[in-house]
């Protein structure tokens, strides 16, 4: 038996980390096969467009690299509070790990691309809102079980949980333009008080 290719994982990668680097719009089928070391008709193989490849990219990237620190992070046994905490400073030690690297700071792959707008094929922009209302039902279910248990002090969760996700977006979206981690340092503690919490959720 042959050995199995592994032609498609790599311009799935390539097409992340290319997208991740330079846009969607700033990414061609030709840097990706370049990148990803495959030959163009390899690719049509695999994918009938850059469109059909970068929403198997999008969803592989949500699978392996943004669904996994989720989940630990905002584990149901972990405080509500703390969920959030865990998280921002898993973004935040992941980033710092990048610039030590020599690497650019990056932010969230879908906000980025959903961020091009009109440069945007119709059916990629539709993946990455997919994946980014996964991403927030995370910070929904953990806004909604701290007003439960009664640390926070807010009047409706669906709001709450727009603020802070939106406080989040633009805190990562300031790290990739300053190319720093720094934007997302003391970003939990602007939640807390956003979130009204009790103080003893603040110490913590």
């Amino acid at each position: 038996m042959g050995r199995v290719s592994d032609a498609r994982e790599r311009l799935l990668d390539a097409a992340n980390e290319l997208t991740s680097k330079l846009g969607y719009s700033g990414v061609t089928v030709d840097a990706i096969c370049e990148q990803a070391g495959v030959k163009k008709g390899s690719f049509y193989h695999y994918f009938d467009s850059k469109a059909s490849l970068s929403k198997a990219a999008i969803e592989e990237w949500w699978q392996t690299n943004s669904r996994p620190v989720l989940d630990k992070a905002f584990a149901a046994d972990v405080p509500p509070l703390e969920r959030i905490e865990r998280y921002f400073d898993a973004l935040y030690e992941r980033q710092v790990a990048r610039k030590q690297r020599g690497e650019p700071v990056l932010g969230c792959l879908g906000f980025s691309v959903a961020m091009e707008g009109a440069g945007v094929d119709q059916e990629v922009w539709e993946a990455t809102q997919r994946v980014l209302q996964r991403k927030r039902r995370y910070f929904e279910a953990a806004i909604r079980d701290a007003k439960d248990a009664g640390v926070i002090n807010v009047q409706d969760v669906e709001t709450a949980v727009q603020a802070v996700y939106s406080l989040f977006e633009g805190a990562s979206a300031r790290a990739r333009i300053q190319n720093s981690p720094e934007p997302l340092v003391g970003l939990y503690a602007q939640v807390l008080l956003l979130l009204g919490a009790a103080p003893q959720a603040r110490v913590a």
